[in-house]
């Protein structure tokens, strides 16, 4: 069966049966396939897993018509929430700088390899060298700033996800407290699809292998072009 046939299978069921939480349990199912997916499983194997979509609604249905069992004391529940949503916001605020200070750093290397490749040095930012150096280096340069970018959509997707996970943690302490449905915890890793981690991947080892390749290579060219391994000296870089 595929992924298609078994959700429209279950929605039915779910519909059929009039269960509240219909909407949250097709979403949980559908990033369950996500998941699986991600991790190379295919549509028909992950169904063939899950059983029959029936019997997976019918299991809703007779937990529904159960007695809600309320776990904790709702005011205390919401007491602790309200204090950890104080640290996560802080920490999550934290998490954004340093994915800001990413994009920063990956915009700032973008722009010093154009700098570079069209022979400019705005307001003397960078050092005076032989453009056929400065060339090479800008291809370091740039293949630094892709797996920058690289880096940030893994660190946007994985704040993304880690903001999600504690949303859910929030909604099922508070569905405790009043005997709602408690849904499965998220996980804080990032999810890709399969394609999207190949894609990435790729990307992330291709720019550095070529930085690396790059930068070792703009390093010995400089050197011959100055006479001297330490061509920063000869080129007055560093001099008062």
């Amino acid at each position: 069966m595929k992924k298609t046939e078994f959700m429209d299978r279950l929605a039915q069921e779910l519909h059929k049966k009039n269960i509240a939480d219909a909407e949250e349990i097709l979403q949980e199912y559908e990033e369950h396939f996500a998941m699986k997916m991600a991790d190379g499983y295919i549509e028909e194997e992950i169904a063939a897993r899950l059983g029959n979509p029936a019997a997976l609604a019918a299991q809703f249905d007779e937990a529904e018509d159960a007695p809600k069992q309320k776990t904790g004391s709702r005011p205390l529940v919401v007491a602790g929430l309200s204090i950890a949503d104080v640290f996560a916001a802080l920490f999550f605020l934290l998490l954004a700088g340093f994915g800001i200070v990413l994009a920063a750093a990956a915009l700032a290397f973008a722009a010093a390899a154009v700098c570079l490749l069209g022979g400019v040095s705005i307001q003397g930012l960078l050092p005076a060298m032989p453009y056929w150096c400065g060339a090479i280096l800008a291809l370091s340069l740039a293949a630094l700033a892709v797996l920058f970018a690289v880096g940030c959509v893994y660190y946007a997707s994985f704040l993304r996800q880690m903001m999600r996970s504690f949303g859910r943690f929030q909604h099922n302490a508070l569905a405790g407290t009043s005997g709602e449905t408690v849904l499965p915890p998220l996980p804080i890793s990032p999810q890709f699809s399969a394609k999207a981690k190949r894609r990435l991947r790729t990307a992330a080892l291709v720019s550095l292998a070529l930085f690396a390749a790059c930068f070792v290579l703009s390093y010995i060219v400089c050197a011959l072009t100055a006479g001297s391994l330490e061509f920063w000296h000869a080129w007055g870089w560093f001099g008062n």
